[in-house]
């Protein structure tokens, strides 16, 4: 008896071992290494680690600007148009309301055109400041 008590706690503290090693990240330190990747220009891992915040947080706090980063890296970067606009598209349906809703809505209608067509460049009225503001945005998504 005292044999097969021994060998049972040693597989349970094995296991407890094991699982120790074997810890998932958390949402935040995922998002924090997709945006690291992102300023090393490493778009394809930057998409990896926001891809793992919607498997593993779907409904976390992050989860909606992950979403909406997947869309943004794959028209921006990766130049996936196709994919880009799948997660836009699922973006705008769970997130109406979002502060980024109305920047995926315009992604959506400008994806794949050049930088020359888009439509604050095109305004003669608008002057610099609407390219200012443009750059703008763009920082406060990557900071």
């Amino acid at each position: 008896m005292k044999k097969g008590s021994i060998s049972l706690l040693l597989v349970i503290i094995i296991l407890f071992a094991w699982i120790g090693c074997s810890k998932k990240l958390g949402e935040k330190e995922y998002f924090d290494m997709a945006y690291q990747q992102m300023g090393k220009e490493q778009w394809s891992e930057a998409e990896k680690y926001f891809q793992k915040i919607l498997d593993e947080y779907p409904t976390g706090m992050y989860s909606s600007k992950a979403l909406f980063m997947v869309g943004f890296v794959n028209a921006n970067y990766l130049k996936n148009f196709e994919k880009a606009r799948k997660y836009y598209s699922e973006f705008l349906e769970k997130y109406p309301n979002h502060d980024l809703a109305d920047d995926a809505k315009y992604e959506l209608e400008n994806l794949g055109k050049d930088i020359n067509d888009l439509p604050f460049l095109k305004n003669e009225t608008t002057g610099e400041d609407s390219v200012v503001a443009a750059i703008t945005t763009s920082r406060m998504l990557i900071s």
